[in-house]
């Protein structure tokens, strides 16, 4: 057999056997051991560099100039979500038990600082503002017309004695304008006076009683009845605007910088744990992950040899070596 001949017997074998071995799943199960072996108590931040990294998902960013491409995937895979949701019959209470709630209330309980500047500024938006001011004249209108308040005043009850209940309308009209003038100018104060009002009355006691309340409230229903009055279409526009919104962040020098720190930070937190140290805070062990990885892996390989994907990559990769000099000059040196 010429040494030609003897390449190619070499590498059909090759190619065969490891088609094989990728089809099963005591293959799978032995190479994660091997890998698991080999790592052993290395930690996870002497094998990540987390400079390339960081540089690799900054170019990714950069270069993947859109989220378009995925858009309809996203409708899709999320309308689906959402039908399976509205099918299912799980509480609220099922989905966050009272314990979690209240552990959850606890630490909002400790932001009594950043509730005080939400309220603040809540209390001063433009919009607030407005509708206040308009809370307070419609107030002060229906009690002067609907009490007959100002009926009550000199000249104006002896006016509607004699059937002139227009001039009570009247006058209101004529007022509007100085009324609406007076609550405008001084709605800073009132605003100030109900910002206190709500910190008076947004104990921590008072927030307890009625986020509980709230909670006994809801924890029956189902979220299903609500997000079945999700109009139709809602989730494409969303995801739409969520891809544009998307593409403007990813090219920003800002989004990049973050990302940056954020791969250093997670590679530095992870610096001293080892892939055990992970799993066990995890609370599953390697074994259990190989349990159910490993046939997984074994059916995808399978898939990938039905539908004619993964015999011409092994080819390709193994002619890299059985075509290459080092192949024949190392036959040649066995044969010679």
């Amino acid at each position: 057999m010429s040494s030609s001949e003897l390449i190619s017997a070499l590498r059909d074998a090759h190619k065969t056997h490891l088609t094989q071995q990728l089809q099963n799943p005591d293959h799978w199960q032995t190479l994660m051991s091997q890998a698991s072996a080999s790592l052993g108590d290395t930690p996870i931040g002497k094998l990540v560099d987390s400079e390339s990294l960081s540089q690799v998902v900054e170019q990714w960013v950069v270069e993947a100039n859109s989220a378009q491409g995925l858009q309809d995937v996203i409708v899709q895979t999320t309308e689906a979500v959402l039908q399976a949701a509205e099918n299912d019959d799980a509480t609220v209470g099922e989905l966050l038990s009272e314990a979690h709630f209240e552990a959850v209330l606890e630490k909002s309980l400790q932001l009594k600082a950043l509730r005080e500047k939400a309220i603040h500024a809540g209390m001063n938006h433009p919009l607030v503002s407005e509708m206040v001011s308009e809370m307070l004249y419609t107030g002060i209108k229906n009690f002067l017309l609907e009490e007959n308040a100002l009926a009550k005043l000199p000249g104006v009850s002896s006016m509607m004695k004699i059937g002139r209940k227009s001039v009570v309308g009247k006058a209101m009209g004529g007022m509007e304008e100085s009324i609406r003038g007076y609550l405008q100018k001084n709605i800073r104060e009132t605003l100030r006076t109900g910002e206190q009002w709500l910190n008076k009355q947004l104990t921590n006691e008072r927030i307890e009683q009625l986020a509980r309340d709230g909670y006994r409230r809801v924890a029956p229903l189902k979220p299903a009845d609500y997000l079945a009055q999700i109009p139709n279409g809602t989730v494409k526009d969303l995801v739409e605007q969520g891809c544009q919104i998307g593409d403007e962040s990813a090219r920003l020098d800002y989004t990049r910088r973050l990302i940056s720190v954020g791969i250093k930070a997670a590679v530095d937190a992870l610096c001293e744990k080892t892939l055990a140290d992970i799993l066990s805070g995890m609370q599953i062990s390697e074994d259990k992950i190989r349990e159910f990885t490993a046939p997984a892996l074994a059916k995808g390989a399978s898939i990938l040899v039905e539908q004619g994907v993964l015999e011409p990559f092994i080819t390709w990769s193994l002619d890299d070596f059985y075509e290459s000099e080092a192949c024949k000059k190392a036959l040649e040196s066995v044969n010679s």
